[in-house]
């Protein structure tokens, strides 16, 4: 429970990181991957422009292509997908029923 609680820090950590550098640069056409999480312009998104595991970290490798570093490039490639708004405030009622 510790190592999840740490892993959701370190993502929420990595989001302000993110808003931060962001301020006053508010771009209308950046979008935000929902595999990745990463920034990306709809006219720079490629076949290859996202990259995740298809599988989980098993705490020594990547079960999907075997590769030994937690921060090893992913192995399927694709384009990116946005996030939806609608997708976001689906979230948000689960959260307040486990209240």
């Amino acid at each position: 429970m510790v190592k999840n609680l740490t892993q959701e820090k370190l993502k929420m950590l990595e989001r302000i990181k993110k808003l931060k550098s962001k301020r006053g640069k508010f771009d209308e056409g950046s979008k935000v991957c929902k595999n990745c999480s990463k920034d990306f312009m709809e006219k720079e998104n490629f076949n290859w422009s996202c990259s995740i595991h298809q599988s989980e970290w098993s705490g020594e490798m990547w079960w999907c292509c075997g590769k030994t570093s937690k921060d090893a490039r992913g192995c399927k490639f694709s384009k990116h997908q946005k996030v939806d708004e609608d997708d976001e405030d689906e979230d948000a009622p689960a959260q307040e029923e486990n209240k």
